[in-house]
């Protein structure tokens, strides 16, 4: 006969089980078996700032600070929400942006962390590749992300994003944009495999014109996966369809391309493949078909300048020329270099603006052609889009994507739906950042008003509807950008741009454009009186020291399936033994 005590310990234990199971376990980092991607929900929470700590030993940061054009690899220990990774990879990332903050007083620089580097079997809750965007020429820290969140309501595969609260050694290096790498582990969690080509072009054929049969011919198309099977992939063949007739739906997601190029061209993203640089895009080959997946949108809401287009009523009347330039250079005031001007901030010694400047509803942007989407080039030179503006159907679709952008996402309501999100989210952490590139006032300027994110989204779409309607008409040019200027050649030896208000005076005489001169080392910033910043936690409030109290501020409880099947089946045992026990007590046992 079983002892009633017996019965209520039995009890006792399962109860407790069950609530440590269910409640405490999620809670004290102790991981249990998590889903092959579930870095989506716990790194990339977009309902709060993640918090990543960067252990580096302090002669390898200075040199990776002194030496930031390099972007060598230097080892470290990384926590994100108090979760630890030992033994990753970490760099400097970046192309005209990073040469732009080695030529400047700031280093403030996007870094690269790599997870499975030294070990290929470690990752992040199954992430294996980190950016850390440093939101460089973009006050309003939001182009970027909310470029990517249209993009994926128009159903394009998207690298998950969130912003993220960084510290190096405990002290602070401020807000950034934390980016999932495109890699093997976003294609398989995007595509459902990585077998296939992954290319990031930039250089000699990434403008995606025919050059030969010989695929090496293509120096600059990037192949990032799968580099020993080049011979099986139908890139050329697909370069012959889109250049010189053909089956092009063989060959590339139609359907697919016509929505980036419908958000690329709302957004007037320009630093792409639809402005001179022609880069800034990949192309995923699976089974012989390419899609294309977005990259890099910083200078995105036309910060990357749209030209010099002009502009006519519906029956060409009344011309007018466009602005073509959508930034204002800065000026001096009294003779100091670092006043800000028309909102920017300009970094003293930098000898350009840091952060975004000028006139964000500048009509050259607002009124960025729709019908013949390029700038600084023309439609023949880029054959992907000009192939697919060219056909009545795809253009129809194209046209409807753009229409549904207008009047759906990239609408004033919609816009400042996100951006006043962003604002109760982030103003704490941006008023806390000691290396931010803009002021506090500039980033709150892009929530709403008259010249914000929402501003700008209620103007272009409008704009956008009367081009589609015919009412207005904008005549496409071919000038170059409008905030583009200084050239300096990129590492294939092809000419990139620096901005207008660049003044080559402050280069020094021997200054390389490959080889940009490195910093002097000085370690991370302090506060503004010289104390170490403090990031706010979660409620905006500062937290005590990074890297000791940081661990659980952010911390998102996960339960994967395991888990929630083991605790419904405790529960469900824990019910049979109520059960049993009112049975026990009525027979009076």
């Amino acid at each position: 006969m079983i002892k009633t005590r017996i019965v209520y310990l039995c009890m006792a234990i399962l109860l407790l089980l069950f609530v440590v199971i269910y409640a405490v376990l999620p809670n004290i980092g102790i991981e249990t078996k998590n889903s092959e991607f579930s870095y989506e929900k716990i790194v990339f929470n977009s309902n709060k700032v993640t918090t990543v700590d960067i252990e580096i030993a302090e002669e390898d940061w200075a040199d990776m600070l002194a030496n930031a054009s390099a972007e060598e690899l230097k080892q470290a220990d990384i926590t994100v929400n108090g979760k630890k990774i030992e033994n990753v990879a970490i760099r400097t990332k970046g192309n005209l942006s990073l040469r732009s903050v080695v030529n400047s007083d700031s280093d403030r620089y996007s870094l690269k962390i790599d997870f499975d580097y030294y070990d290929d079997t470690q990752s992040l809750y199954g992430l294996k590749k980190l950016n850390l965007n440093n939101n460089y020429s973009d006050s309003t820290l939001m182009r970027e992300y909310i470029s990517y969140e249209l993009m994926e309501q128009m159903g394009l595969p998207t690298p998950a994003h969130s912003y993220m609260y960084v510290t190096v050694n405990g002290e602070e290096r401020g807000l950034f944009l934390g980016v999932e790498a495109v890699d093997e582990t976003f294609l398989a969690n995007n595509y459902g495999s990585n077998d296939g080509f992954l290319f990031k072009p930039d250089g000699t054929g990434s403008d995606l014109k025919y050059i030969s049969d010989d695929i090496e011919d293509y120096t600059g198309i990037g192949l990032k996966t799968n580099e020993g099977n080049i011979d099986q992939s139908k890139l050329v063949e697909m370069l012959d369809a889109i250049n010189n007739g053909g089956d092009i739906e063989k060959y590339i997601d139609v359907d697919e391309m016509l929505r980036y190029f419908a958000v690329n061209t709302a957004l007037v993203n320009l630093d792409s493949y639809q402005g001179n640089m022609k880069h800034n895009y990949y192309l995923y080959e699976q089974n012989g078909v390419f899609s294309i997946i977005p990259w890099d949108y910083n200078m995105s809401f036309g910060g990357f300048g749209a030209g010099g287009g002009r502009i006519a009523g519906g029956n060409g009347e009344n011309l007018a020329d466009a602005s073509t330039n959508m930034e204002k250079p800065l000026a001096q005031k009294n003779g100091q270099s670092d006043q800000a001007v028309d909102g920017g901030m300009k970094k003293e010694g930098a000898g350009f603006n840091m952060g975004m400047s000028g006139n964000l509803l500048d009509d050259s942007a607002i009124n960025f052609s729709v019908i013949t989407p390029v700038s600084g080039t023309t439609l023949e030179e880029r054959p992907l889009l000009n192939v697919l503006l060219s056909n009545e159907e795809y253009r129809a679709k194209y046209e409807g994507y753009l229409e549904e952008l207008a009047t759906t996402y990239l609408t004033e309501d919609y816009v400042q739906s996100i951006t006043k999100k962003l604002a109760v989210l982030l103003t704490t952490y941006v008023e806390a950042d000691p290396t931010k590139f803009s002021t506090t006032e500039q980033f709150l300027e892009a929530v709403e008003g008259e010249n914000s994110l929402p501003a700008f989204a209620k103007q272009r779409s409008e704009s956008i509807l009367k081009q589609l309607s015919g009412e207005l008409v904008v005549e496409a040019s071919t000038f170059s950008q409008g905030n583009t200027g200084t050239q300096m050649p990129n590492k294939d030896g092809e000419m990139n741009s620096m901005p207008d208000n660049f003044d080559p005076s402050q280069l020094p005489e021997d200054f390389d454009p490959a080889k940009s001169p490195p910093l002097d080392g000085e370690g991370p910033r302090a506060g503004q009186n010289g104390e170490q910043m403090q990031p706010p936690n979660g409620n905006g409030a500062p937290m005590g020291m990074p890297g000791v109290n940081s661990k659980a501020a952010n911390q998102e409880p996960v339960i994967d399936k395991n888990t929630v099947f083991t605790a419904i089946t405790c529960l469900v045992l824990l019910l049979i033994a109520l059960l049993f026990v009112v049975k026990f007590k009525r027979r009076g046992r």
